[in-house]
C-alpha cells in the first residue's frame, strides 16, 4: 500500500516529517508531499484540522490503520501547545476528499 503524507496546505512541515518518518519506519511506502510554495497557514483562527492529510491507495485493513493511526497520535503528542495536540487528521482514499477515518489524540 502506498501511502501520501499530504502537507500541500502547508499546516505544519516538522509534523509532516515526524509523520513520514514514523511511517516509514514502520515498513509502508511513504511518499511526503510538500506545499508547491511557500504558503502561510492561518493559526489565528481556531483550526480543528491539523492542515495534514494521510492519502492511501486502497482501503485499509484495521492492523495497517491502525499503525497509521498510532503514528500520527505519537506525533500529535509532541506538539508544542494543547490546541496542536487536539486537532484531528483525516485519512483519505486516494486522492478524493472523503475521510474514511479520522484520527486525532482522544481515541
Amino acid at each position: 500500500m502506498h501511502v501520501v503524507v499530504d502537507n500541500s496546505a502547508g499546516g505544519d512541515p516538522f509534523f509532516a516529517g515526524e509523520v513520514a518518518e514514523g511511517l516509514r519506519a514502520r515498513g509502508l511506502e511513504v511518499e511526503l508531499r510538500e506545499p508547491l510554495q511557500a504558503k502561510e497557514f492561518d493559526t489565528f483562527v481556531h483550526v480543528v484540522s491539523a492542515g495534514l492529510v494521510i492519502r492511501v491507495s486502497e482501503h485499509p485493513d484495521r492492523a495497517v490503520l491502525a499503525v497509521i493511526a498510532e503514528v500520527v497520535r505519537g506525533a500529535l503528542m509532541h506538539r508544542p501547545s494543547v490546541r496542536r495536540r487536539a486537532r484531528s487528521v483525516p485519512v483519505h482514499l486516494g486522492e478524493t476528499g472523503r475521510a474514511i477515518e479520522w484520527i486525532d489524540v482522544f481515541d
